[in-house]
């Protein structure tokens, strides 16, 4: 059964669905997560919701503000500027320069860099890869470590030219699922063998020509059936 969050996705491709049995917008609002919504929002601008929805949400600091802003530069007027993260101010001084000057004449992203998070400077090269042209990204390396660069080059493979491959072959890690699921051009670096059996099936859902690198005698039953409800026979 789809819940909001898949609806409100299934909303992004398929506006037309809006209002239709299950499909309720202002049901949605209240079942739905923010997030999604910002998500469609990007897409779909003409589902705004009132202007009391986004007063609800003064206090949420984790929301795509920069993204959906330079998506749709019409919400500005929306946005509580003190709840926003320091990561998203840096976002949006690269996607949305005019407005961040705007808000913050006096802001400088380069006095945000050096209290990013590795968890935050994973998230700015995922969605702003042009912001690796001011970092020293040998620093940044070193900080968000292999497993960040992993996730950073599942998003922005062009930064691949920062990244030194042999930090990560023959060695385990959650983030080769996320990595080879979008960038399957970057699999003669993994050693397959080393992959959990939930990594192997999800992998497989995405890239089902990677079959004949796995051990498929790792597989449960149930994991083959989960394959073969896409589609996919082995």
């Amino acid at each position: 059964m789809k819940d909001a969050w898949d609806k409100l996705k299934e909303l992004q491709e398929h506006p037309e669905l809006a209002g239709t049995p299950g499909y309720e917008l202002e049901k949605l609002r209240e079942e739905g997560d923010p997030v999604p919504w910002f998500l469609l929002l990007m897409k779909q601008p003409q589902f705004a919701p009132p202007r009391s929805w986004w007063f609800e949400l003064y206090n949420r600091c984790d929301l795509p503000w920069a993204r959906l802003l330079f998506e749709q530069p019409q919400f500005e007027e929306y946005c509580h500027w003190e709840a926003l993260s320091r990561l998203e101010l840096v976002k949006l001084s690269f996607l949305a320069p005019e407005i961040f000057r705007r808000n913050f004449p006096q802001g400088r992203r380069h006095d945000l860099y050096a209290f990013l998070t590795p968890l935050e400077l994973k998230g700015l090269l995922s969605d702003v890869p042009q912001a690796a042209e001011e970092l020293d990204m040998e620093e940044v390396g070193e900080t968000i470590g292999p497993d960040g660069w992993l996730f950073v080059l599942a998003y922005q493979p062009q930064l691949e030219k920062y990244f030194d491959w042999p930090t990560v072959e023959k060695r385990p890690s959650n983030y080769w699922e996320c990595l080879l699921r979008r960038q399957p051009q970057f699999a003669d670096h993994c050693d397959f063998s080393l992959l959990g059996r939930w990594q192997i099936v999800r992998i497989l859902t995405k890239q089902p020509q990677f079959a004949d690198r796995f051990d498929l005698t790792r597989l449960r039953p149930e994991d083959r059936k989960k394959l073969e409800e896409k589609g996919i026979v082995i």
